[in-house]
């Protein structure tokens, strides 16, 4: 009876472990996409032809294979080919391992089944691999492995392989693995693929250091790497240390009386920064959002482009922990500039991904 009541007594914090570990869980959760089909993949690979001098010579697309199963209730889970703990550190980034770890180890496998199990919903763990044959610059190369980082879906590189030619050109092989977290209670995706051309020619052509980008054209602030960009930006992001007068991480629109239109934290952690550019109703619009949590949609009064200044900051000290993993997303026919200033030489705060008609320099 006396433990009873001490275990009464201390409702309230179980209770509020209980939210707080279903909420990790769900953020684990959340990293991972309901679906993994080769339009998906489609989607990656056009991004990576649009937005990068990237020429992709062959590619297999693998069949997915189940290799996890989430809301055992406690029960031994198998992992086909290998050890779960093992897979789970080679294929996942150390802050999503850590929270899965800590949710176990906490929860004994309560949390998934009190989050599925309890709708009859078994979560099951999918991944592909699509190794491809690739040429392009060094740069170009930089620049694909951090669109495969900071892409929206999960996805990893497994093997790399880099060789440079005699010309400047660098060639190889590459691995890509992608991941989905599938059931009932997570829908699959419609995949809009109206704007792109499918079919060998159209997606997977083109020389070495060429690709097809058709950021190319995008050549209206070429002068002086984009210099212009740091005065007459319409959206902005500054990044600082935590320990900062101002916050670490600043996003709002250009003008005089926007104090509304910004959003902030000061963790000194990586955050992530969405910049979506969209048409509604004929108006063109931008939202942005930080860390998933915060976000502000403004329209675009421009009627030629979109221009963004992202104003970094040198890292102070090994504490100073600030970065910023930026996406753009344009789904429009506006060109959108980019202009990262300021960052460390050394070690950089910033890096951005881009989707559509974009140009970054950085």
């Amino acid at each position: 009876m006396d433990d009873l009541l001490r275990k009464e007594a201390d409702r309230p914090k179980y209770e509020a472990g209980i939210v707080e570990y279903e909420q990790k869980y769900q953020d684990v959760l959340s990293a991972f996409p309901a679906d993994l089909n080769q339009e998906i993949l489609i989607m990656f690979m056009q991004g990576i032809k649009d937005n990068n001098d990237f020429d992709i010579k062959s590619l297999s697309l693998g069949e997915k294979e189940e290799f996890y199963t989430l809301g055992t209730n406690g029960a031994t889970t198998t992992l086909n080919g290998g050890d779960a703990t093992a897979e789970a550190e080679a294929t996942t980034e150390a802050p999503t391992t850590e929270a899965v770890a800590e949710g176990e180890a906490t929860a004994e496998g309560e949390l998934s089944a009190d989050t599925d199990a309890s709708s009859g919903d078994s979560l099951v763990c999918y991944r592909a691999s699509f190794p491809l044959t690739y040429g392009g610059s060094y740069n170009s190369l930089k620049d694909v492995v951090a669109y495969i980082d900071t892409y929206s879906d999960r996805m990893t590189v497994d093997s790399l392989s880099i060789s440079r030619t005699d010309d400047d050109e660098y060639t190889g092989d590459m691995s890509v693995f992608c991941y989905s977290v599938e059931g009932e209670s997570r829908p699959e995706r419609s995949i809009d693929l109206n704007q792109v051309e499918i079919g060998v020619d159209n997606i997977f052509g083109g020389n070495v250091g060429n690709g097809g980008s058709s950021s190319a054209s995008l050549n209206k602030y070429d002068d002086k790497d984009g210099a212009a960009l740091e005065t007459t930006y319409d959206f902005y992001t500054m990044v600082n240390a935590a320990s900062s007068d101002v916050s670490a991480k600043v996003v709002g629109q250009n003008g005089s009386g926007k104090d509304a239109t910004v959003i902030s934290n000061s963790d000194n952690t990586i955050s992530t920064i969405k910049y979506e550019i969209y048409e509604t109703d004929g108006k063109n619009y931008c939202k942005y959002t930080l860390d998933d949590q915060k976000s502000y949609e403004a329209e675009i009064t421009s009627a030629e482009d979109v221009k963004i200044l992202i104003q970094s900051s040198e890292k102070k000290n090994d504490e100073d922990q600030v970065k910023v993993k930026v996406t753009i997303d344009n789904k429009t026919a506006l060109p959108v500039y980019v202009k990262v200033s300021g960052d460390d030489a050394v070690s950089p705060r910033v890096s951005v991904a881009k989707n559509g008609l974009v140009k970054v320099y950085q």
